[in-house]
């Protein structure tokens, strides 16, 4: 029920608190006609009595009748205070005492009115306790309990009237509260439908997580990415995430999504996804926390990951030829100076030849300095491609052997060559020269003075495997050194770019490590494999196998060996058959 001073309220609320407050005076008053009958029959039988308990009924009746909601707040101030009137006429010349019962009406005075209603409720109560203590004989009993009376219903008032304005208060409290929240609520909802607006509309992927970690949204972007489900909450991927491109599958703790949703922060995180239609992207992915904003995105975090595919690409490109080329420009360089450097020996030189041979040897020097440089800087090459033709594998090696002949004389290092007649193969005469001279500059290189490098060309015998049927025959390049080798758990990693073994990074050998790498990747590209074995300090042999010419062999196959030897060997000499 509202206040009399206020204005139009809700009908239901102002409604059943009238009949609430009326129904429990009512119902306290039929229980005690009830007990009177038992316990004092002669009551029931005073008039006063009985016109009290009617009043309470009608008044009840009423309550429960009139359309409270089309009169005044202050009209309902008629029930309690004839409810205080009732109350009065029911104690009058009874010798049970009935003022309890004034309870009932102040209290309702008090809970939904102003102090000065219950001001005016309580001066009848006293006037009504008066006038029936002034009818009967002057004593202490009575003047007792008109004080205890009025004192106790006024304590009750108060009390009941302070609490009812603490409870206004809160409820007016929680009223504006509410209202602010709603108008935040709303606010949120309007930063949520454009923040949704936004991140549907870029070509990132993006993941919004709340302070516990729980899912909240993720755009378009992301779910095509990983190939989530539109509807699934969980964000579960049927693509694969790698460490690295064609790695190892990341384990469910490793993820970025599950790592930024246990709260870990992250920059650049470099991830590789292997998609549902076969293919691959690499993923840059950022986990962050975004500051708070009036307590709306307090603890929040996005997952942003971009497709940066395209770049790496474009740097794997970029890397592998400025390696390439770097590394395959030393081979001819290297064979340069080993001719100027033996020409430039013989003291009988013409001091004019010598004068230009020593301009060769100069340049050459300054275009190995500068070949990584020219490349780091940003330059572009491009390396012409060779037609795949058949291919001679012996011709292309002995070319090899004799480039790099002034190499291993000058090493101290002699080099035996054999090769079968007619290993032909269909491949990249030019790339095929990179693998011969990377082999076997890599064997020269790493055997010490007086040791020897075997280099055999042949076709392999043809195998019979279980089935009972002939295995293809293979085109084989074998190069096998005697110099400082490697452990095992150093073999498993010798493709891989930059790595050194730990006996040449501490000689004195120069290096990159790149050689071995290249190696594979033609070998590779021809269709065929890459065999290290090694010990350490009895040598290493690298096996190469290629595929055969699907074209016609050549008949009469014989073999041809020649030897190149340095000065301190004694098995100088040639050898050819």
């Amino acid at each position: 029920m509202p206040d009399i001073g206020a204005s139009t309220h809700p009908v239901a609320t102002r409604t059943t608190s009238i009949w609430l407050s009326q129904l429990l005076l009512a119902i306290v008053v039929v229980v005690v006609v009830l007990l009177v009958q038992s316990v004092s029959p002669e009551t029931v039988d005073l008039w006063t009595f009985t016109v009290g308990v009617s009043l309470v009924v009608v008044l009840t009746g009423i309550a429960l009748a009139v359309p409270w909601q089309r009169f005044p707040p202050v009209t309902v101030l008629s029930i309690p205070f004839l409810d205080i009137l009732a109350v009065g006429i029911m104690t009058r010349e009874t010798s049970v005492d009935f003022a309890f019962l004034w309870v009932f009406p102040v209290i309702w005075i008090a809970t939904y009115f102003p102090l000065w209603a219950t001001g005016i409720g309580l001066g009848g109560i006293g006037v009504m306790v008066l006038i029936e203590e002034a009818q009967r004989e002057e004593n202490a009993a009575g003047t007792l309990r008109l004080v205890v009376v009025t004192l106790s219903l006024t304590f009750i008032a108060i009390s009941t009237h302070s609490a009812s304005r603490q409870t206004r208060a809160f409820k007016r409290l929680l009223r504006r509260e509410a209202n602010r929240l709603s108008e935040t609520l709303g606010r949120s909802k309007r930063q949520e439908r454009e923040v949704s607006r936004v991140l549907g509309s870029i070509d990132v992927g993006v993941v919004r997580l709340s302070a516990e970690g729980d899912i909240v949204e993720a755009n378009l972007t992301y779910r095509q990415l990983y190939d989530v489900a539109p509807l699934d909450p969980e964000l579960v991927a049927r693509s694969v995430e790698y460490d690295d491109y064609q790695g190892r599958p990341l384990a469910r703790a490793d993820r970025p999504l599950v790592r930024s949703r246990s709260g870990e922060q992250f920059e650049d995180l470099r991830t590789w996804l292997f998609t549902a239609d076969g293919s691959w992207r690499a993923l840059s992915q950022t986990a962050l926390r975004l500051p708070d904003d009036r307590d709306l995105a307090a603890g929040e975090s996005l997952l942003v990951v971009h497709d940066i595919t395209p770049m790496v690409s474009a740097e794997r490109a970029r890397d592998s030829l400025a390696t390439r080329v770097s590394h395959e420009l030393r081979n001819p360089l290297t064979t340069v100076l080993g001719y100027s450097d033996l020409v430039l020996e013989d003291e009988s030189l013409d001091p004019k030849v010598r004068e230009r041979i020593e301009a060769i040897n100069s340049a050459a020097e300054r275009m190995m300095r500068l070949a990584n440089q020219i490349l780091q800087s940003g330059r572009q090459a491009r390396m012409t491609e060779s037609a795949v033709t058949s291919t001679d594998l012996a011709e292309v090696v002995a070319e090899s052997v004799e480039s790099l002949a002034p190499t291993a004389l000058g090493a101290g290092v002699v080099v035996d060559f054999a090769a079968s007649e007619g290993v032909i193969v269909r491949g990249d005469a030019f790339r095929l020269r990179q693998v011969g001279d990377n082999l076997l500059s890599n064997a020269i290189k790493y055997t010490p003075k007086g040791g020897r490098v075997l280099v055999d060309v042949h076709i392999s015998e043809a195998a019979i495997d279980r089935a009972g049927a002939s295995a293809p025959e293979f085109a084989v390049l074998r190069i096998t050194d005697t110099g400082i080798g490697m452990e095992q758990d150093e073999v498993a990693r010798v493709f891989e770019p930059y790595f050194r073994s730990a006996a040449a990074e501490q000689s004195t050998i120069v290096g990159t490590g790149l050689g071995m790498g290249i190696v594979q990747s033609l070998v590779t590209q021809h269709g065929g494999t890459v065999v290290v074995e090694s010990s350490p300090g009895r040598g290493t042999t690298v096996t190469v196998r290629l595929p055969l010419d699907d074209s016609p062999a050549v008949d009469g196959a014989g073999s041809f060996a020649s030897g190149l030897s340095a000065g301190a060997s004694a098995e100088g000499g040639s050898r050819v058959s």
